[in-house]
């Protein structure tokens, strides 16, 4: 390695990375930020600027030292002899010693010429390392009449008269900062082109699904092509392998992605992959790192971390709820949350292995070992590293699914705090050590930008919903005899509020007013709205509900008192017009703000409790994900459970459809919100098969939901428990007839049999589209026969309603 005087004075060597020698820019390298632009005038200066002149101001020396002779530290390193003579050599010293500036112009000249610099392009790097931005002395007139011919040795110390720069010393510095310089734009560059790839590829699909939703002939010629039949066969409708899809695995461990999506994370896990290990170089004799071993670490720490860093942004990109690419591709909230756990992941094992390469950095040759790496990790910006990568692994491994089905609420607090945890903490790892040199806090600044876009879009959408100045009411009621909740919300407005979307409630009066839960839309008027309910939102005033004639009472004893109690009227033909708009969601009761509510609901006296719910919605529900539907012939609703709540939007919105068609513009005008936004406007034939659990759930909704809806062909299964005996004699499973009827119809007792529900319902030359909710198991059947019935040569489009968070 070459010993140079120089050597000894460079103790930032020590830290990961070298300083730029471009001043303050914005941007990231490369991208904004140039690292020696001259590198030959850097070279230059950085071979000289070490050595004293005769204008030196030196420091008076401490005890026990003086002497001449500087040099390396006995442990190899590049610390300071405790015998060299301390001194300090100001610009305006520089600029007036005609050795340092004849050698520099000399050095500039001859050093650039073979690098190929221009002459406007030396006198400016003449100016900016030679006399500090000076404009005097010049280029010009500080080049020598004649070229030296004396060489600096490679101990010197001191620049007395003109010389030529040491040759070995240029030649270590030219190409220590040219690698590191190649090795961080190539850092930059892999980033860069990671996050266009991932985005635009999103992009891309979904501004092509948008074009082709705009001209439906286009649409119409597409969906009859062969390419696009092969590929919805084989990529873009089955699971994985096998039939598993939204059905979790064994033991609950995760969801597989669809083929398409499981390619795009494949190739997506792949690139990163690749941009983090290729590209690397070494250059020996360096004046930074002792042996190659060393230097790769940095290298390969540094390009890690950054990628970590794109990786970071893009997960928190597409963990939003205001995400513009979810509106863009009519990507659901599912979709969306699995490429975001894919992209956390990535990050993470990028994190682990920026921190394992700058550890086993310490033991190579020339280092410390254990003592240097605890004296490293000891410094703010080096703990706060490990820090945020043990922060990052912890989110990743709560992030499991067991974890967060049982645990749910647990698992959204635990993991928005440790997210903002890696944030501040890659924040105190970056710029209090490394500045904005090299702009590597950008990549933050863009996962804090998207992260509070997201933040101030529901801020808005809670304000743009709800009214300002007056308390939001909400109704719940139980629904008797099963473990649903009715939750019916009045907002400020249901602009915008269609089939297929959610909303996130707060129950302030919950005692968490921070937390949020998603439920399904079953249904949404805009006010002055025929509503059919049970016992449903019928019009307030000041406040107060109005008792209607829909409440009966009944005698109940306790404790030898009488005490009368309301109870629900269950009248299938009830109606109530809504003075306000309102939308209405059924839930299933689980653990949490759920079975809260319903503890609310039957401790309270009256049949509905009234209480404060603010609305942050709608979600999902886009029109890309939709617009199969402009052109379906046929529509069959697949459900399962509690999945009735997704279908049910779409009921009202063919209902819509239907009174639209047959309306005058006047009639139109009045109907314009109570809809699904012009969706199946072709649709002629709409069929509801439903199979859940519950007798009692099933005719609520029949009476509230399905009561006066035309055209609509309904088949019910119940899986759970025994019909009433009125309805005993109905078909068993095994001789199910499928015949749909045009009216809410009679229960049939048992399991549906999805594959013939579908069959009965496509027919060759018509559009069929299947939309599935439901559990696991039932989707991933659904799916199977239609990839079946495409194959057959069936026109069958599927819309996929999940919710696996």
């Amino acid at each position: 390695m070459y010993e140079s005087g120089f050597f000894t004075v460079l103790a930032w060597a020590l830290l990961p990375l070298p300083p730029p020698a471009s001043g303050f820019q914005h941007g990231i390298v490369g991208f904004g930020i140039d690292l020696y632009q001259d590198l030959c005038c850097q070279a230059c200066h950085d071979a000289l600027s070490t050595l004293f002149l005769s204008c030196t101001a030196f420091m008076d020396q401490p005890e026990g030292g003086g002497g001449s002779d500087g040099g390396m530290s006995s442990t190899g390193g590049m610390g300071m002899d405790m015998d060299m003579p301390m001194g300090m050599t100001s610009d305006e010293c520089r600029a007036t010693n005609q050795p340092w500036l004849q050698t520099m112009a000399h050095c500039i000249r001859s050093r650039c010429n073979d690098d190929g610099y221009p002459f406007e392009k030396q006198l400016q790097c003449f100016g900016k390392h030679a006399v500090a931005g000076a404009l005097q002395p010049t280029f010009q007139e500080s080049l020598p009449p004649a070229a030296p011919t004396l060489e600096l040795p490679a101990d010197a110390m001191w620049l007395n008269a003109t010389s030529l720069v040491n040759g070995d010393g240029y030649y270590s510095i030219h190409g220590t900062l040219g690698e590191f310089a190649r090795e961080e734009y190539l850092h930059s560059r892999y980033a860069v082109v990671i996050c266009l790839l991932t985005i635009g590829t999103v992009l891309a699909c979904g501004l092509f699904s948008q074009i082709t939703g705009r001209f439906p002939s286009f649409q119409k010629h597409l969906q009859a092509s062969k390419l696009r039949s092969k590929l919805r066969q084989s990529l873009l409708l089955p699971a994985l392998a096998g039939p598993r899809h939204l059905e979790p695995l064994p033991g609950k461990v995760g969801y597989v992605p669809n083929r398409a999506l499981s390619l795009f994370i494949a190739v997506y896990v792949a690139l990163n992959v690749v941009l983090s290990a290729v590209s690397f170089r070494s250059f020996q004799p360096n004046i930074y790192w002792f042996s190659s071993g060393f230097e790769l670490c940095e290298y390969v720490g540094n390009r890690t971390g950054i990628l970590s860093l794109v990786n970071v942004s893009i997960a928190v990109l597409f963990a939003g709820r205001n995400s513009l690419l979810l509106a863009v591709t009519g990507w659901s909230q599912t979709t969306s949350l699995t490429f975001h756990r894919w992209a956390a992941r990535v990050a993470t094992v990028q994190a682990v292995v920026h921190s394992i390469v700058y550890t086993l950095a310490y033991f190579e040759p020339g280092y410390g070992g254990a003592k240097e790496y605890a004296a490293k990790a000891a410094e703010p910006y080096f703990y706060w590293g490990i820090i945020a990568t043990i922060a990052m692994c912890l989110a990743v491994a709560f992030a499991i699914l067991p974890f967060r089905i049982r645990f749910y609420e647990a698992f959204l607090i635990t993991h928005i705090a440790l997210i903002i945890l890696t944030l501040a903490a890659t924040w105190y790892h970056l710029v209090p050590h490394f500045g904005f040199d090299y702009g590597y806090q950008v990549w933050l600044y863009i996962a804090f930008a998207f992260w509070g876009a997201d933040r101030l879009a529901r801020v808005a959408r809670l304000l743009y919903y709800n009214s300002i100045g007056s308390s939001p009411r909400a109704v719940v009621e139980a629904i008797p005899d099963c473990n649903i909740l009715q939750i019916t919300v009045f907002p400020r407005t249901t602009a915008g509020f269609g089939p297929g979307q959610h909303s996130f409630l707060y129950f302030p009066g919950l005692g968490k007013f921070w937390e949020s839960h998603p439920f399904s839309v079953a249904g949404w008027t805009s006010g002055n709205s025929m509503l059919p309910t049970s016992s449903g939102p019928d019009s307030m005033s000041n406040g107060k509900e109005e008792a209607g004639a829909a409440t009966a009472a009944s005698v109940a004893s306790r404790n030898g008192e009488t005490k009368r109690v309301p109870k629900v009227c269950t009248n299938a033909h009830e109606t109530h017009i809504t003075k306000r708009p309102s939308i209405r969601f059924l839930t299933r009761v689980h653990a949490g703000a759920t079975a809260s509510l319903q503890r609310r609901v039957l401790s309270s006296s009256a049949p509905r409790l009234e209480m404060t719910v603010f609305n942050e919605g709608p979600y999902a529900g886009h029109a890309v994900a939709h617009q199969v539907l402009l052109a379906t012939d046929t529509v069959v609703c697949v459900i399962g459970g509690i999945g009735i709540t997704n279908a049910l939007g779409f009921v009202q919105a063919y209902h819509h459809a239907l009174r639209v068609r047959g309306s005058d513009a006047g009639e139109e005008e009045g109907l314009r919100g109570t809809g699904g936004r012009g969706i199946m406007r072709k649709t002629n034939r709409f069929i509801l098969a439903w199979s859940a659990r519950e007798v009692p759930l099933i005719e609520h909704v029949k009476r509230n939901f399905l009561h006066g809806v035309e055209r609509v062909e309904y088949m019910f299964w119940c899986t759970g428990s025994s019909l009433p005996s009125a309805q005993s004699s109905e078909p068993k499973d095994e001789g199910v007839a499928l015949e749909p009827t045009p009216t809410p119809a009679a229960i049939q007792e048992g399991r549906m049999d999805t594959g013939k529900v579908i069959r009965s319902a496509v027919e060759a030359g018509r559009h069929t589209t299947v939309i599935s909710c439901g559990p696991g198991a039932m989707t991933d059947e659904v799916r199977g026969h239609v990839v079946t019935c495409v194959k057959d040569g069936f026109k069958v489009d599927l819309i996929e309603e999940a919710y696996a968070w």
